[in-house]
């Protein structure tokens, strides 16, 4: 039974070295995931993007994130009690948050594409996928929060938003404020990653389908800031 075992284990393919799949997730995305499809491992990616995350986030002065608390109408000793904690909660939330959500969206897509699509995959292929397509958003992280640093306003995003200076605060804004450019760019990869795994699949059909689901979730983010914001 061991040496059963010991065989199986010597036959997996060799993953893609742990740094080379950095920037083939950038420029080689199809050939990563066809590689990690066949031996596929999602938790260490998933941890590295997390702490990754924090580490760069800690980058945000307090006097900024206080300023954000002023704006959502936090009282002067609530943002005092909360500095000392600052430094923690982001780092241990983003740690505890980014694993979860990794989860949830597997399973969001393994129900879509696996039980209701029919697509012949396993979910820890799903995990593999959607873990990797988070260094696209790692990237975001480290590129938006060095500018919103400069321009003192944790506001500001890279987002479809950015293309429509012109439009007033409102709905519509908000809808594209809530279409982070890098987080799209992760659901194509994720697309692309997930249509690799079963080869009747094509990969336009299934990013639209991610994409659809961003627009879902944007235009009820958007519904929601709308309806509880004094300034619309």
């Amino acid at each position: 039974m061991d040496d059963q075992a010991t065989m199986q284990a010597a036959e997996k393919p060799r993953r893609p070295a742990f740094l080379n799949r950095f920037w083939m997730v950038f420029v080689q995305p199809g050939k990563l995931f066809e590689s990690l499809g066949r031996n596929p491992a999602w938790f260490p990616i998933t941890l590295f993007v997390a702490v990754a995350t924090g580490a760069i986030a800690l980058l945000i002065p307090f006097e900024l994130v206080e300023e954000q608390m002023r704006a959502w109408g936090m009282a002067s000793g609530d943002i005092d009690a909360a500095r000392g904690l600052a430094t923690i909660a982001t780092v241990a939330g983003t740690i505890i948050f980014l694993p979860i959500m990794t989860v949830v969206v597997s399973t969001v897509t393994y129900v879509i594409f696996v039980f209701m699509r029919g697509d012949e995959a396993t979910y820890r292929q799903h995990l593999c996928v959607v873990a990797h397509s988070g260094i696209i958003s790692l990237a975001g992280t480290a590129i938006t929060i060095p500018l919103q640093i400069r321009a003192g306003d944790l506001e500001l995003a890279l987002s479809l938003g950015t293309f429509a200076p012109f439009l007033p605060e409102g709905f519509l804004l908000t809808f594209l404020n809530v279409m982070p450019l890098f987080q799209l760019w992760a659901i194509a990869v994720t697309g692309i990653g997930l249509a690799v795994l079963d080869p009747r699949r094509s990969a336009g059909r299934t990013i639209a389908v991610l994409m659809v689901l961003q627009v879902i979730v944007a235009l009820a983010c958007a519904g929601f800031a709308t309806a509880v914001s004094p300034t619309f």
